[in-house]
């Protein structure tokens, strides 16, 4: 009796050290507090340029706009942990590869989440649920944009800066003459100016135990 006692009790620590060591166990978790938010406009800060990381060829959107939501309040969860939406975004003047595009939004509301705790002002993000599609030379040359753009929010100027490589490109037709590849990732770099209904800019501070 004593070695089937020992034995489930062996078993059953075993479980409960598995499932301390599971990586959902280790999911940071943040609390965001926001203040000064609610609705709020983004417009773009210089170009927004969206890369084919494996071809090189970039797009350079020269116009951005968006409006969403990010309300105030205080909030907590597992990163990332969304403190606001998106709710509607345009792109024009965008150019690359020799062809002039036309960009159109999908699967809205995108989510905006924070990452990390806020450091000097400034706190990791990200921008997930993304989706877009392009199209140029009378539909001829035609793409798909999907994903999570990672990014930074920097309360004093309100700028939310995207960056990294989590976008991924599909249903690229062959008349877009390789300058995009399905599967291929791609890479956004550029910047938003966020301001609240009263022109002021959203203040996030995230903290992590």
């Amino acid at each position: 009796m004593r070695k089937i006692t020992s034995a489930a009790l062996a078993a059953t620590s075993a479980s409960a050290l598995a499932l301390f060591l599971s990586p959902a166990a280790y999911a940071a978790n943040l609390t965001a507090t926001v203040t000064n938010g609610g609705s709020v406009t983004a417009t773009n800060s210089g170009n927004l340029v969206i890369t084919d990381t494996t071809t090189g060829v970039a797009v350079t959107c020269t116009t951005s706009t968006g409006t969403g939501s990010i309300p105030n309040g205080v909030k907590s969860g597992a990163s990332p942990l969304q403190v606001g939406t998106i709710g509607a975004i345009s792109f024009t003047g965008c150019k690359g590869g020799g062809f002039t595009f036309t960009v159109t939004t999908n699967a809205l509301p995108w989510k905006v989440n924070v990452t990390g705790a806020t450091s000097g002002g400034v706190t990791a993000g990200s921008i997930s649920g993304i989706s877009a599609h392009a199209s140029a030379a009378f539909g001829v040359c035609q793409m798909d944009i999907a994903g999570t753009a990672a990014g930074s929010y920097t309360n004093a100027t309100g700028k939310l800066t995207a960056g990294g490589s989590g976008l991924v490109i599909s249903n690229v037709t062959a008349g877009c003459l390789g300058i995009a590849g399905n599967g291929h990732s791609a890479s956004l770099t550029g910047a938003y100016i966020v301001k609240n209904s009263g022109g002021t800019f959203p203040q996030i501070n995230t903290t992590s135990p």
